[in-house]
C-alpha cells in the first residue's frame, strides 16, 4: 500500500507499538496487513494510542468468538438467509473502483426481521459456535463483513482503478428509503443502530459513501436523531438525495452499465440476486460462476479471494465446502 512519508512513518510507529503489545505477524490472515491498520489510525486520526486500543479490542473479541473459524465453517444456505436480509454487493464498483452495495430498507421490516432472527437462530451452527455468548444474528452480522475483508475487497483491489497505488479499502452504499413509513423505521430503529455500532467498533473506515435515496417527506424531521448513530466522520460521506437529483448524482459517481435499472443506470440487477460481476472480475474469478439447466448461476456462502485464488467455504448439509480455483 502507497503512503507519504508522514502516514508511512506513523504506520511504522503503530505497528511498533503493536508489537509492543503481543502483536508479531503483520498479514492478511491475521487482520494486521497495512490496509487494515490504516483503517483504524484513520478511524482515530492518527492517535496512536486510540488506534491501538480500538485494534487491541477488535483482535481479542475476534479471537475470542473464532469469527474466521465461523465464516469459514457455517451453513451456505444460513449465510446466504443473511445475505439477503442485509446490504447486497451488486458486483459492480463505482468510478473510483469502490464495490457498490444496495440496501432497500422497505424490504426490512419488522415481522421479516422476526421472522429471520428465528431461521437464524435454529440454523445449524459450526461445532465451535454450538454454544456462544454471542447471538446467532450477530455472529452472521459479522460472517458478512469477513466477506467484505476477504472476497469483496481484495477482488476489487485487483481490477483496473484509477488509483492503483493502494488497495480498495471501503465501499459505496446505495440506501434506498422509498416506500418506508415512520412506523417501519420506528420498529426496526433498535437494530439499525446495533448494526453501526457493530460496523463502527469492528470494521472502521470501511464505508467510503452513502447515497440515501428515496427519502419520505418526515426523513429529514428524524435525520437529526438517526445523525447520532454516526461518528462526524461517517456523517460527512452520507448524502442525502432529492429525487430530481439522485439519478444525475449517482452517475457522477457510478457508470450506467454498473447502476442497476431502478436507480437510473442500465445494469440488469434487482435486490436478492448473486453479484453481477463485470468483464474484468470475471476473468479473475470466473469459477464462481457454475452451469445448470437455469443458465449460470453465482455460487452462494462463504468465499475467500487470495493472491489469485478463490476458496469456497462453509459447509452444505454438514459436510464441509473446500473447493479452491488458482489462476497462475
Amino acid at each position: 500500500m502507497a503512503h507519504s512519508a508522514t502516514t508511512g512513518k506513523t504506520l511504522d510507529l503503530f505497528k511498533k507499538l503493536l508489537r509492543g503489545h503481543g502483536f508479531q505477524q503483520f498479514s492478511r490472515e491475521q487482520n494486521t496487513d497495512d490496509n487494515t491498520l490504516m483503517r483504524f489510525l484513520a478511524a482515530k486520526q492518527f492517535d496512536l494510542q486510540a488506534a491501538c486500543r480500538q485494534f487491541e479490542y477488535f483482535q481479542k473479541w475476534r479471537r475470542e468468538h473464532q469469527i474466521r473459524h465461523f465464516y469459514e465453517e457455517l451453513d451456505v444456505d444460513a449465510y446466504e438467509l443473511t445475505r439477503q436480509m442485509y446490504p447486497q454487493w451488486i458486483g459492480r464498483r463505482d468510478r473510483d473502483g469502490r464495490p457498490v452495495y444496495v440496501f432497500p430498507v422497505r424490504y426490512f421490516t419488522r415481522d421479516k426481521l422476526v421472522e429471520y432472527l428465528k431461521l437464524v437462530s435454529a440454523a445449524p451452527k459450526p461445532a465451535s459456535h454450538e454454544v456462544s455468548p454471542v447471538p446467532a444474528f450477530e455472529l452472521h452480522f459479522h460472517a458478512l463483513y469477513e466477506n467484505l475483508l476477504q472476497f469483496v475487497l481484495p477482488l476489487t483491489s485487483e481490477l483496473p482503478r484509477p488509483d492503483m497505488s493502494r488497495p480498495v479499502s471501503s465501499s459505496t452504499h446505495i440506501v434506498d428509503i422509498s416506500g418506508v413509513s415512520l412506523q417501519q423505521w420506528w420498529s426496526i430503529r433498535q437494530y439499525l443502530q446495533l448494526g453501526s455500532t457493530l460496523a463502527t467498533a469492528h470494521y472502521p473506515e470501511t464505508l467510503g459513501r452513502v447515497f440515501v435515496v428515496g427519502a419520505p417527506a418526515f426523513f429529514r424531521s428524524i435525520w437529526e436523531l438517526i445523525s447520532r448513530w454516526f461518528d462526524p466522520g461517517t456523517r460527512a460521506k452520507i448524502s442525502i438525495l432529492s429525487s430530481s437529483e439522485a439519478k444525475s448524482v449517482l452517475l457522477r459517481y457510478i457508470d450506467a452499465s454498473d447502476l442497476p435499472q431502478e436507480y437510473g443506470g442500465s445494469l440488469e440487477w434487482k435486490w436478492k440476486d448473486q453479484p453481477s460481476l463485470d468483464p474484468a472480475a470475471r476473468v479473475l474469478v470466473d469459477e464462481l460462476y457454475h452451469k445448470t439447466d437455469r443458465g449460470e448461476v453465482f455460487h452462494k456462502g462463504p468465499v475467500i479471494f487470495q493472491d489469485g485464488c478463490i476458496r469456497l467455504l462453509g459447509s452444505v448439509k454438514g459436510k464441509p465446502r473446500r473447493n479452491a480455483f488458482c489462476r497462475v
